[in-house]
């Protein structure tokens, strides 16, 4: 898992004035509005004995400790308060949370869990038309029992969509199916690629006649590591935008936020088909990633044999050797080692320029030397 990415924590309208309590990065959140229904994310754990924030109160802007009442600042985690030492006792300079930056857009509550500045951290993806005229969104939420990243490149996997998917009205038999030679893009925080297929009818009947048999335009792009738009472009005026957003509960357990925006058949009426049938989609796909074995992607690429289909993942790879060289990638192996004896917290930006903090940065991982195979 990598810090240093912003991450969609929860859907706005379910944080309030009262603490929510958010496993990600395979660490503890809690998130709460305050007196001016602005969002925090701090740490979930109290620097003074190690109890629940998100068990106890909402106190104006602080959260306040359920143990011994401790208060910390939504804004900077900085804590205001020691009941025990009385009303004007000084507060030592360690007692401090650390605490997220956050934006609100699309219905979500994104946090940006790491210690990069604001100019240096990767964007949180555009949705062009969230604001159009003609376009219609839904949102759907779903949790797999896989890897983040296994998650990830089935995403971007141009050819599982014949073999996998019958709900998208392919059945694998055909004899002269083919991935096109694929055109990836790249750019400095995603990659991705648009193809054109040869592809049948959707067989749900409410979405029936959106395109025939013929020509669709289909392709995934990331943006970060947590971040996809998938264009499904039926036909030159039917199309489907899915924006995915993928959030590491820990190495074993993906949450994804699934929003689809569509410009066809936008009627309130077909919302329920329409998640009915990404459902449904989504949940072929889990078949197949909650089996695959080994259950992490192989650390080489000389453990696999990879085709000309798969050149997005292997560029996709790059990417992420290039941020685990930067030191983002956790070492999951050493604090789940120690989680019973030694609390971590994933590093605020507040830790470039204050020092002296309780609770021990999570440790990031040494890159290794691997080998790169190309797609063969």
């Amino acid at each position: 898992m990598f810090m240093n990415f912003w991450y969609a924590a929860e859907e706005s309208e379910n944080i309030t004035n009262e603490p929510a309590k958010v496993h990600m990065l395979g660490q503890d959140f809690v998130l709460f509005r305050d007196t001016g229904g602005k969002v925090h994310c701090l740490s979930n754990l109290c620097v003074h004995r190690g109890a629940s924030l998100a068990h106890g109160k909402v106190k104006g802007d602080n959260i306040e400790c359920p143990y011994h009442g401790w208060q910390f600042k939504g804004k900077d985690g900085v804590c205001t308060k020691i009941p025990s030492l009385g009303p004007d006792a000084k507060i030592p300079s360690r007692a401090k949370v650390d605490s997220y930056p956050t934006e609100e857009r699309y219905g979500l509550v994104f946090a940006f869990l790491g210690d990069l500045p604001e100019s240096e951290r990767p964007p949180i993806i555009d949705i062009p038309e969230w604001d159009q005229d003609g376009w219609r969104f839904t949102l759907m939420r779903y949790t797999w029992e896989a890897n983040y990243q296994r998650a990830l490149e089935n995403s971007l996997d141009p050819a599982h969509t014949e073999f996998v998917h019958p709900a998208m009205g392919y059945q694998g038999d055909r004899d002269d199916y083919k991935v096109p030679d694929l055109e990836v893009t790249a750019s400095e925080w995603g990659v991705g690629t648009m193809t054109i297929f040869q592809s049948p009818d959707l067989p749900h009947e409410k979405m029936k006649g959106i395109k025939g048999e013929g020509q669709m335009e289909a392709g995934t792009t990331m943006c970060g590591i947590s971040q996809a738009v998938t264009k499904l472009h039926f036909s030159p005026v039917a199309w489907a935008h899915q924006y995915t957003f993928t959030t590491p509960v820990d190495e074993h357990h993906t949450a994804r936020f699934f929003l689809q925006g569509r410009n066809f058949r936008t009627d309130p009426e077909m919302d329920a088909p329409v998640n009915e049938r990404n459902l449904i989609v989504a949940d072929q796909d889990k078949v197949v990633i909650e089996r695959l074995e080994p259950f992490h992607t192989p650390e080489s690429s000389t453990e696999e044999v990879l085709v000309k289909s798969d050149l997005v993942i292997t560029r996709f790879r790059e990417l992420l050797a290039d941020w685990e060289a930067r030191g983002w990638k956790i070492d999951s192996d050493s604090v789940d080692q120690f989680r019973e004896h030694k609390a971590h917290s994933v590093p605020s930006p507040a830790r470039r320029t204050v020092k002296s903090w309780a609770i021990n940065a999570v440790p990031t991982c040494v890159p290794k030397q691997t080998t790169r195979v190309a797609a063969e």
